[in-house]
């Protein structure tokens, strides 16, 4: 085992940021499972652009709870992108109303901290923990609201 530690200087507690990583990774097999798959080069790859379209018909968040906070959080103050030229930056979310917006910012939320360098200090304390709690919330609440085929092939049933 190697003397670095793979979550020095990551604003998220590391069981939050394995538990994240978990859900999304079941979440994206799910999902292949129940046909929200899209053929990348031959290679199943998950259809997030559709679930997020389709979850906007069926995904309740009602005004007061957790569902409708961590999509006012992820719409309202988006994850940003990292860019070559100017570092992080605001990018618009993808989706037609704020459902799938939340979704795909859940989705950036998840290639920011996979792949965007969150083991340096670029924003503000707790922005990063609220934003992967957020995402994670949205998630499941697809899950648990979603059909029964994605439920299931979550559940491993």
């Amino acid at each position: 085992m190697s003397s670095i530690d793979p979550f020095d200087g990551v604003a998220v507690p590391k069981e939050l940021v394995a538990e994240f990583f978990a859900v999304f990774a079941r979440c994206e097999h799910a999902m292949k499972e129940a046909g929200y798959k899209r053929d990348d080069n031959g290679i199943a790859a998950p259809a997030w652009r559709r679930l997020a379209d389709d979850a906007a018909a069926w995904l309740e968040a009602p005004a007061d709870g957790e569902a409708a906070r961590a999509i006012a959080l992820l719409t309202g103050e988006p994850p940003k992108v990292h860019f070559f030229a100017n570092g992080w930056q605001d990018s618009p979310l993808r989706g037609a109303n704020a459902i799938a917006q939340a979704i795909d910012a859940a989705t950036r939320v998840r290639h920011n901290l996979f792949h965007g360098g969150k083991h340096s200090p670029e924003a503000e304390a707790g922005r990063d923990q609220r934003l992967v709690l957020a995402a994670l919330t949205i998630l499941l609440a697809v899950v648990e609201q979603g059909p029964t085929d994605l439920r299931n092939a979550y559940n491993h049933r």
